[in-house]
This record gives C-alpha cells, structure tokens and sequence, in this order.
C-alpha cells in the first residue's frame, strides 16, 4: 500500500478542505481524550483543531454549521469540544456525550456521573464509592461488584486480613479486593485535588 501524501499546510487548503478538516479533527480530539492531560497523540489533535480555526477566522469563514451537523452524527457535544480546545491547556477538551457528561470520565458503575481523571481503585463517581464504602461495611451485595474476604495476601488490600470484607469489580481480569478504609482514604483524597472542571 502506497504512502499517503501528507496534508498540504492550513494556509493552502481550500476552504471546503478546511471545514472538512476541522471536523475530523474534533472527532480525532473526541476519540484520543483518554491520552489528556498530556497525551502527544491528542495534543497533537488539538493544537492541529487550533490552526484550523485560526485559519478559518482569518478567511472569515464560520464553521458553526459543520459543528452543529458533526455533533448530531456522533451524539457529542461539538460546540463545547471545540470551544474547550480553543482553550487548551486551561480547558481539558474531554467530549462530552448528549447528556453533558464527559465521556472518558463517565462512573463505571451508574454511569450517571463523573469521576476524577486520576481516579484510583475504581474508576467511579464519589457517591458510588459511597456506595462501595456502605456496602463493605453492611457486608451487602453492590451491584457491579464482588464482595468477598481472601485469605490470599496478594488478592488483598495492605489493610486487610482474612476476615476483612474486600470489594473488587465483578468483571475484573484478576481478583484483587480493597477494604473500606481504602475506599475512605481515596474519597478523601479526591477531595483534596483541585477541581477538574
């Protein structure tokens, strides 16, 4: 298969070219997102989003219409993308799906809301490690999860002994469980990060 010939430079493009390109580029940003904050591969998207744009201000061409009909094509919020890599690096440009939460960053257990993007243990919102947290202490089942004890020390949290209660999801590769404590010092410390929005 031949090589693909690289891009003419932005300022050469026709400006059909330059639409086209700038969508397909926000679309790149919205599938590469979980590389952010510094991911080279989506920061190359997004700084490429950048000379686009500058390009089509400079023409006084609108792009508002191709946004508009991208973001009905894949369900995410365009605009707001566009508008968080024009921003870049104050803003995250994270996609957001219709309901308005970020896509990356969706609770994997109500999916509902959002966690933090350098969540630990699960990658859950802060009311569903609650959640996690009730139900290791009541000893009660917790949908999406697998509560258990192990006498195995390497299946369990630094915390735990054999008779310690231990949470794991329930799709997990390899079981490994951590404690409530676990779950508290990890609420705690998510409270203690700047906010990530």
């Amino acid at each position: 298969m031949a090589n693909t010939l690289p891009k003419p430079p932005v300022h050469e493009r026709s400006d059909q070219a330059l639409l086209e390109d700038l969508c397909q580029e926000l679309r790149h940003v919205g599938i590469c997102d979980s590389g952010l904050p510094d991911g080279k591969r989506v920061q190359q998207h997004i700084f490429e989003v950048g000379s686009i744009h500058d390009e089509l201000t400079r023409r006084q061409l609108d792009p508002a219409n191709y946004v508009a009909q991208l973001s009905s094509e894949t369900n995410w919020q365009m605009e707001v993308l566009l508008e968080e890599c024009l921003a870049y690096p104050q803003k995250l440009p994270y996609v957001r799906e219709r309901d308005g939460i970020r896509r990356t960053l969706r609770c994997n257990l109500c999916h509902a809301a959002e966690r933090p993007p350098d969540a630990r243990l699960f990658w859950y919102c802060e009311a569903c490690l609650i959640r996690v947290a009730t139900a290791l202490q009541e000893r009660s089942g917790c949908e999406g999860l697998v509560i258990f004890r192990s006498y195995t020390p390497n299946s369990r949290c630094a915390h735990a002994d054999a008779e310690t209660p231990l949470a794991a999801e329930w799709r997990a590769e390899q079981i490994y469980g951590v404690c409530e404590q676990c779950i508290i010092e990890e609420i705690e410390r998510r409270r203690a990060l700047p906010s990530f929005f």
